[in-house]
């Protein structure tokens, strides 16, 4: 006998709610049901179209392509990268990148969002309406950034849309300069609507965000999106960035060889089955590799990074 799914979360939410003395109410709606594991690069120019569309085709994994949408440009612009890249993955639109957040206010985030939404609604499966949002980069406090992601969010939500945040892991006061930039504290002062209603809560991790380099177990983000799925109950959980930082990124950053380049992948996605097990069913991966177009476009070039993000992408999803 089939049993319908939302009937069996109905009794999932009513035994769990019978916990013990003081367990406190879990709906249906604060349990998110299972889903595939997202195998993600991000593509964060179109310059190359062809070369990326390649790359991306030639991938195993069912991949789901983050689309970086640079400030300069309106939607025309990525119509054609949109439906080529669409053929052949997900797509999760960043309306903004994190630094890129300093030059609009409120009301020109909400202007930007309805624009994207209104060509590419249909589209595009997840929005991410906030990029590294507790960092010093992204705007001058809280209060500031949290009024840009929620224009985001309502608007993306009157088009029926799902929505990502991404926040910064940082494994300890040397990463982040003022103290509202601490990841937890941070996702627990943001607008209510966001920590009730955002459908994806990301972890951007980089070693060379932080001096000296914080090198995070599967433990260490297990534990951080624990915390983060408590403040906010209806998400699935992920990595939403990783990469090996070059110069360009900050002026201690060295240029990463190969080598280096190959042991973060293998190091990240290579903690996908401790990480699911340690933070449950909602763990859904992510990953979002930010240096696809330079490490792996095109896919055929001798000596690059394609063959080892194909082969973990791919393990992603076993």
């Amino acid at each position: 006998m089939q049993i319908n799914p939302r009937i069996l979360l109905v009794m999932l939410a009513a035994a769990l709610t019978s916990c013990g003395p003081g367990a406190a109410p879990m709906t249906v709606e604060q349990v998110p049901p299972p889903r595939p594991a997202i195998a993600g690069i991000t593509v964060d120019s179109i310059e190359q179209l062809d070369a990326v569309a390649a790359a991306v085709d030639k991938l195993s994994a069912e991949v789901t392509v983050r689309l970086v949408f640079d400030p300069r440009m309106d939607p025309g612009y990525y119509a054609t990268a949109v439906d080529r890249l669409g053929e052949h993955a997900n797509l999760m639109g960043e309306l903004l990148d994190s630094e890129a957040m300093t030059l609009l206010d409120a009301d020109g985030v909400r202007e930007r969002a309805n624009a994207y939404l209104t060509a590419f609604s249909d589209k595009i499966a997840i929005w991410e309406i906030g990029n590294e949002l507790n960092g010093k980069w992204v705007g001058d406090s809280p209060a500031e950034i949290d009024a840009k992601a929620l224009a985001a969010f309502e608007v993306v939500k009157q088009h029926g849309g799902s929505t990502a945040i991404t926040l910064n892991y940082w494994s300890s006061p040397d990463c982040y300069d003022h103290p509202w930039e601490q990841t937890v504290p941070f996702a627990q002062q943001l607008p209510d609507k966001l920590k009730s209603e955002v459908d994806y809560l990301l972890l951007s991790v980089y070693e060379t965000a932080c001096d000296p380099p914080q090198q995070p177990s599967a433990q260490d983000l297990a534990g951080t999106l624990t915390e983060l799925g408590r403040i906010f109950p209806q998400a699935y959980l992920g990595i939403g960035e990783i990469g090996a930082q070059a110069s360009q990124d900050g002026p201690k950053i060295k240029d990463p060889t190969m080598a280096e380049r190959q042991r973060i992948a293998e190091r990240y996605l290579g903690m996908h089955r401790e990480l699911r097990s340690r933070v449950g069913s909602r763990f859904v991966g992510g990953y979002f590799w930010w240096y696809f177009c330079r490490d792996a476009v095109p896919y055929d070039r001798p000596g690059n990074l394609w063959p080892t993000l194909d082969r973990l992408l791919t393990e992603l999803q076993r």
